[in-house]
């Protein structure tokens, strides 16, 4: 049994982490001053897997992976498609932007900002619709954008692609085991997801703003830049819409 203080053992995030679990606001600097009692109640020994099948099909069930060079061979594959998609997701985000800032359009921001107030379940004050006017007009304004581009390029959604969509949806919450053998559940499974239009209207918006995004990754020439994980993180966070 320990009793320490939070501000002698963690700093910086991880001290605004710790602060939270424990219910504080993460900026409260009088509770990190606070003495805790910290008792220990199991010490484990972590201890690396040896290389063998055992291990390959724990990180890959249903996979043929037989030899430590396949393994490496997949993990490699696996972390490059992981950056590869971060690093599309830092485009797509640049060409939102492009187009929001570009795209030049004038709302009737009075009535807009009235609407606010009263138009939703709860009325809001004056002061509340100010604050949220920003986001929810670029809210509107990329709705205009996407729907237009949309139908210039008619850009559709199938039903089999919204089958199959939900069918890889299914398939990753089952870990993307091998099922093999009869698979009659599954048909029926999502014929039950197809009949769900909460759940289908979702899906179709995801697959067809993916079908947007490559519509406008194919109008534009982008420039390969490298940088670290680091990097390529903030340059994530600092945009927020």
């Amino acid at each position: 049994v320990l009793v320490m203080q939070l501000s002698n053992l963690f700093e910086g995030d991880k001290l605004e982490m710790m602060l939270q679990d424990l219910g504080f606001a993460k900026e409260d600097t009088a509770a990190a001053q606070k003495n805790f009692q910290l008792t220990l109640t199991k010490i484990g020994l972590v201890e690396k897997h040896e290389l063998n099948e055992e291990l390959f099909k724990q990180v890959f069930p249903g996979s043929e992976i037989t030899t430590e060079e396949a393994f490496r061979a997949k993990l490699k594959e696996e972390i490059e498609q992981y950056w590869a998609a971060q690093s599309r997701n830092q485009l797509h985000d640049q060409l939102y932007h492009y187009l929001i800032d570009e795209t030049g359009m004038d709302f009737p921001a009075n009535f807009l900002k009235r609407w606010l107030q009263t138009g939703g379940e709860k009325p809001k004050t004056a002061e509340e619709a100010e604050a949220e006017f920003p986001f929810f007009s670029n809210q509107l304004k990329w709705t205009l954008i996407s729907d237009q581009i949309i139908k210039d390029n008619n850009l559709q959604v199938q039903a089999d692609e919204l089958k199959e969509a939900m069918k890889q949806e299914v398939m990753r919450y089952f870990g993307g085991v091998n099922m093999g053998g009869d698979t009659s559940w599954l048909d029926s499974y999502i014929d039950r997801m197809m009949k769900d239009e909460k759940h289908v209207d979702s899906t179709y918006r995801r697959l067809v703003t993916e079908k947007l995004f490559a519509w406008a990754e194919a109008q534009v020439k982008p420039k390969e830049k490298e940088v670290t994980p680091e990097e390529l993180a903030g340059m994530m966070h600092n945009h927020h819409h």
